[in-house]
């Protein structure tokens, strides 16, 4: 349970950090070419400026799935550690 809960914990922020510095990385992209991005279509636009949209106002359900699952696998983690105690160093005479 404890491997499972610090996997849960750890792998949605990865997954959508990763998702997010992607999208970030075609946007810096578009602008340096003179662009703007257009965040609702995901789509660089050499004619038309578009608003800021933030990844979580597009991608709500994924942010807050994985802040859910975050969640659950820190509880499956400190339930993990508290079922598998304090391990104490043997003693190597």
């Amino acid at each position: 349970m404890l491997r499972l809960g610090m996997l849960l914990l750890f792998l949605p922020s990865v997954i959508l950090v990763t998702l997010y510095m992607i999208e970030a990385q075609d946007v810096a992209r578009c602008t340096h070419e003179g662009g703007s991005w257009d965040f609702v279509n995901g789509i660089c636009d050499q004619k038309n400026t578009h608003e800021y949209v933030t990844f979580m106002a597009r991608h709500g359900i994924w942010v807050n799935l994985g802040m859910l699952v975050s969640v659950i696998g820190l509880a499956m983690g400190t339930w993990g550690m508290i079922l598998k105690g304090m391990s104490t160093p043997k003693d190597r005479d």
